[in-house]
């Protein structure tokens, strides 16, 4: 052991089999080994309980222990296997002790926070501690932020305030003699403002947030401090397209997640957004299924107008719940290269597309791997399904199918094995492994280690 130099005792530490745990332990053999671990043991936090919790809170009272962090995930933050009640578990997360905490992390990164911690966030204090233009982040995700008052908080909190140049000269001398009579001029006041390296955002299932009162100045005051967004999940919000005039020209976005969101329109600053806006997507998702209920009424051009509007570079494109995605439609772009790249596919809920079709649309999709045909009529039909499997394409190793259907599927068809994950029914083949080929809610960084809810809402929900 005294022997391992500190390059090397930092490869072994960094082997991702070994868990936060074990680091822990080996920052223990000796004082070599901590000075080696300890910043790796630090680099990526999860927490997953209050016990968890409160270690971290005292640890980042050290600041050299929270120089060391760059993401805090508390997506997963729970009391279930803690022993503790709900709100014992609650009132340990005081606001303006967990503002302190996100405040003295200044290398942070990226910040995950789930809905079992919404009731801290609605103090103004952590909303200003995130949103401040010093820090360093780069990724914000907030998952399930339903709660009114935290609605209300964050509409106070961005809402714009004015003040005439004069005022504010006045409050900088400390006095307000000289301008009373005088002509005044508006000047936007904030108390917030955009972290500079700020471009992957997620408000995944944030359904209360208001578009008037919250995603109108937030994406204003992007574009007018000139961030650059390259991940953005909207899915599950009520926002609608008047939206993206908001957005144009602020982006060079590779991901885009606008699932579940019917408030959207055809023939509306979407379509212009998608089509000016996103010449690097390397990943969309248009899904307007939810739960086999509803879907989209986007007219056959408009639809014509996204598909066309992408690139060779799209690996991974969701158009569920599109009435007017139908045969007609798909023929016209049979031939055309916009998908050669095109790995992940998914015309769930779209009933007006045969078979014979499909397949000759399959034939320009040489790379594809994942296909998501649940809730169409080609897998709703268990007679049908046997001829489905065997025409497509041999590439294809994934096909997502109903998991709604009230007939039992075979478990086997062939070469195809059936398997399922939470509400998620699949057929693969060639001993592949169909559970994590296809992420609903999107992944804000490549290779990302995923909290187990934040699992859930990817993979099996």
């Amino acid at each position: 052991m005294k022997s391992l130099s500190l390059e090397l005792i930092e490869l072994i530490a960094a082997n991702r089999c070994l868990s936060s745990k074990d680091k822990a332990n080996l920052c223990q053999v000796n004082n070599q080994f901590y000075y080696a671990v300890t910043h790796l043991l630090y680099k990526h936090i999860m927490i997953n309980s209050p016990r968890q919790y409160l270690l971290l809170k005292a640890s980042v009272q050290n600041r050299y222990l929270a120089s060391f962090v760059h993401r805090l995930d508390f997506s997963s933050y729970t009391t279930r296997g803690s022993r503790w009640t709900e709100e014992k578990a609650k009132s340990i997360i005081i606001a303006e002790e967990l503002a302190d905490l996100i405040s003295r992390c200044d290398q942070l990164q990226e910040l995950f926070v789930g809905e079992e911690m919404m009731h801290a966030f609605v103090s103004p204090k952590i909303i200003q501690s995130i949103f401040n233009h010093q820090n360093r982040l780069r990724t914000i995700d907030f998952t399930g932020f339903c709660d009114r008052s935290f609605t209300t908080v964050m509409a106070d909190f961005f809402k714009p305030s004015t003040l005439s140049k004069l005022e504010m000269l006045a409050l900088e001398q400390g006095g307000q003699d000289g301008y009373e009579g005088q002509e005044q001029e508006p000047l936007e006041l904030s108390n917030w403002s955009i972290p500079k390296e700020l471009a992957n955002i997620s408000f995944y299932m944030c359904m209360a947030l208001s578009q008037e009162h919250f995603f109108i100045p937030f994406f204003d005051k992007i574009r007018s401090s000139g961030n650059q967004l390259t991940r953005l999940d909207l899915a599950y919000t009520q926002i609608t397209s008047s939206l993206f005039v908001h957005l144009q020209n602020t982006t060079t976005l590779t991901h885009l997640n606008l699932q579940g969101c019917h408030s959207l329109s055809c023939c509306s600053p979407l379509i212009s957004f998608l089509q000016n806006n996103c010449s690097k997507l390397i990943e969309l998702n248009l899904n307007m299924d939810f739960n086999g209920i509803g879907g989209s009424r986007f007219c056959h051009d408009c639809i014509t107008k996204i598909l066309e509007s992408t690139t060779t570079a799209m690996q991974s494109l969701d158009m569920g719940g599109h009435t007017n995605l139908d045969d007609h439609l798909l023929s016209k772009l049979i031939g055309q290269h916009h998908f050669s790249q095109l790995r992940r596919f998914s015309i769930a809920y779209c009933r007006n597309i045969s078979l014979e079709v499909l397949q000759r649309f399959l034939v320009g999709l040489p790379n594809l791997f994942y296909l998501n045909l649940a809730r169409t009529p080609l897998t709703i039909d268990l007679s049908c399904l046997p001829r489905v499997l065997n025409r497509l394409s041999i590439g294809i190793k994934v096909i997502e199918i109903s998991p709604f259907t009230p007939k039992r599927y075979p478990i086997q068809l062939s070469e195809w094995k059936l398997s399922s994950q939470g509400r998620r029914t699949y057929y693969s083949r060639d001993s592949v492994d169909p559970k994590y080929i296809y992420s609903k809610k999107m992944l804000m960084l490549d290779n990302q280690i995923l909290s187990p809810m934040n699992k859930y809402w990817c993979y099996s929900y």
